[in-house]
């Protein structure tokens, strides 16, 4: 029997950058084929400010996967910024009209909590059923083909802001992009980082940090207890290293995420990078400088993150993990744990072609799409499949000739688009 295999896209538009990937899973791997990081001026934090480039940006990334999928990609998975984000809990009973729970029962549950009213400002972006309770016994899985009168169902609602969510959709649709599900970045990125499986019995802090906006995240038992976004992130250390030395935003971030080490008031005096501005005068830049310059915001940054955490954290079963690009800098998570006095780690998928904290909301939504689709509708595959296995398979079959190393080659040429670094 063929294994059952679905080509899925993620997007995320994050501050100054698009972020799209392809994964392709098959007996329940993920494998990554392709991904895609276009530069984009048209955002600003979470808002848009110029859409014509967005749109552009969009299209690019779009052009460029399918280009390498040697197909259309006709559709995404979106995320969206933690902006005004919040989670509700709400209980749905049903009466079973053939005293056996199938999924056309759970289908219509979801269905229900789709149509609830969150408030005038906010829309629904994810539901995750938290627990089944059928005969007074709680399942944390769907319990299908077990035998009641009524099926009770916890649902948690992840909600955000209504405005923002339409005006990403409109932009994404415009670049010739169906959506199939939205899901919250923070949010997200619990899935990938496997935090549910984690938490039973423990609490687990996610803190997801971007350039824009940092959401936390306190799960416990395999469900999203509380959340809530903060709208600053590290783009307050590179804005500090541009007021002092006139760089650009592109500059100014890799010195932070190559030479800065959090945590560290000082550093060597050793030259790492020198420049002529416009008046033709030299500078240069020291491991030194960029230490004085970002220690007391990062300084501020860690007091924030302990205001926030402090009170969850002083119970003896809490993990606390960060993701998100964030998780990329330097000494983050020595320098928490020295705060915290618990241990921090800072996370990063372990997925081939994709190893890189940034990736993992987009990795996420694939995961919880996936867990949503095998309860409630069948998964819907982002490019044409028949066109994908027919432009896949020729180029293996030309050759004929030629060693086994050779006829490999070709396969794993075809398969991993993207060449690990």
């Amino acid at each position: 029997m063929r294994n059952k295999t679905n080509i899925l896209a993620a997007l995320q538009i994050v501050n100054r950058e698009i972020r799209l990937i392809v994964g392709e899973f098959s007996s329940d791997f993920l494998y990554v084929i392709a991904k895609e990081e276009i530069e984009c001026k048209g955002i600003d934090g979470y808002r848009i400010v110029d859409r014509n480039l967005v749109i552009k940006a969009i299209r690019e990334a779009a052009a460029n996967i399918s280009a390498k999928l040697k197909t259309p990609l006709k559709a995404v998975l979106l995320a969206l910024p933690g902006y005004r984000f919040k989670k509700e809990k709400r209980q749905f009973d049903k009466l079973l009209s053939q005293s056996v729970v199938t999924r056309e029962d759970i289908k219509e549950i979801f269905d229900e909590a789709h149509r609830v009213h969150v408030g005038s400002d906010y829309e629904i972006f994810n539901l995750c059923c938290a627990s089944y309770k059928i005969n007074s016994i709680v399942y944390p899985k769907a319990p299908i083909n077990e035998k009641s009168e009524l099926l009770s169902c916890e649902i948690d609602f992840v909600c955000g802001d209504r405005l923002l969510m339409y005006e990403y959709l409109s932009i994404v649709e415009k670049a010739g992009l169906k959506v199939i599900d939205v899901y919250q970045d923070g949010y997200s990125s619990c899935g990938e980082a496997a935090l549910f499986e984690q938490s039973y019995n423990n609490y687990v802090v996610n803190i997801y940090l971007e350039a824009d906006h940092t959401v936390f995240l306190l799960i416990y038992n395999g469900r999203l207890i509380t959340g809530f976004t903060e709208n600053s992130g590290y783009n307050r250390l590179i804005e500090a290293i541009i007021n002092r030395y006139g760089l650009n935003y592109k500059n100014a971030s890799k010195i932070l995420f190559r030479y800065a080490v959090i945590g560290q008031s000082e550093g060597e005096d050793r030259i790492i990078i020198r420049w002529v501005d416009k008046n033709k005068i030299m500078h240069s830049l020291t491991y030194k400088d960029v230490q004085e310059t970002i220690f007391e915001e990062s300084q501020n940054m860690i007091e924030n993150f302990n205001l926030y955490c402090s009170q969850i954290i002083e119970r003896d079963n809490v993990a606390i993990i960060v993701s998100g690009q964030g998780a990329q800098l330097q000494n983050l998570d020595k320098a928490l744990t020295a705060k915290f006095e618990k241990p921090v780690k800072c996370y990063c998928p372990d997925i081939l072609g994709a190893r890189d904290p940034k990736w993992a909301a987009t990795l996420g939504m694939f995961y919880q799409y996936k867990d949503t689709s095998s309860i409630t509708t069948p998964m819907v595959d982002c490019v044409d499949m028949d066109t994908y296995r027919k432009n896949l398979i020729p180029v293996v079959e030309e050759r004929q000739d030629g060693n086994l190393a050779d006829k490999f080659k070709s396969i794993t040429d075809k398969l991993f688009v993207d060449k690990v670094e």
